[in-house]
């Protein structure tokens, strides 16, 4: 593991213990926005089926989170439409992102409470998950003061968009650009941030799509100190 440009994020002393991974492909968003809340729902009723990771790539689309600035979407629903994109308003933070075919998306769905971290530190650790892996291809990464997210010399590869629920429950998470056409994100300010340009991994070392999202999902679950279930 590389040396972050912070002081780690903390652990929780605990036993180790398990986080669930499953796998779904390409999907909607609307698809995996069911998958979240569904796993939700079944903790808050039962106390049961959390921590667990789902990992993915989504259908176009792009998110607007609670402070996205109208001016960032540079298209008309209807333009985004014809193009074959959605737009969904959702209940994260942050700004207007894209998610589509060649990104790795990771939704941790899990009880911050059990896992010892305050909501910064998990954004944090987010964060890190994204710094790690690209260190693994030989890429540096750092954030940036004021902005979430993740970044290379090249521009931005990676975002970070969390909600919290009541409990402390977590709900989206991040997304890293693998082999994602660029040009998607030519129809919006990305994140409304202006001045970086956007980046992808495979621009900068030879990776392929399964191995970057192992790579995302076993990162995040030893920042977390949890063994993974497939």
């Amino acid at each position: 593991m590389p040396e972050l440009n912070r002081d780690p994020v903390k652990q929780a002393l605990k036993p180790v213990s398990f986080i669930r991974h499953e796998r779904c492909g390409r999907i909607s968003f609307d698809d995996a926005l069911v998958l979240q809340e569904e796993a939700i729902e079944t903790y808050r009723e039962s106390g049961a089926g959390l921590p667990v990771i789902f990992s993915l790539e989504h259908d176009p689309v792009i998110t607007c989170g609670r402070s996205t600035n109208s001016e960032n979407l540079l298209l008309t629903p209807g333009e985004y439409n014809e193009r074959g994109i959605d737009l969904r308003n959702i209940d994260r933070g942050g700004d207007a992102t894209f998610h589509g075919p060649g990104q790795v998306v990771v939704y941790p769905i899990l009880a911050l409470k059990e896992s010892g971290l305050r909501a910064g530190e998990y954004i944090r650790l987010l964060e890190d998950t994204m710094i790690v892996t690209c260190a693994e291809y030989g890429v540096q990464a750092y954030t940036r003061d004021r902005y979430r997210g993740c970044w290379t010399d090249h521009g931005k590869i990676g975002a970070v968009g969390a909600a919290v629920k009541s409990g402390g429950i977590t709900k989206h998470g991040l997304a890293f650009n693998v082999d994602v056409d660029l040009d998607f994100f030519k129809l919006i300010v990305p994140c409304g941030i202006g001045d970086s340009p956007v980046t992808r991994l495979v621009d900068l070392a030879g990776v392929e799509f399964c191995e970057v999202e192992d790579s995302i999902v076993k990162n995040i679950s030893r920042l977390l100190g949890l063994e993974i279930l497939s």
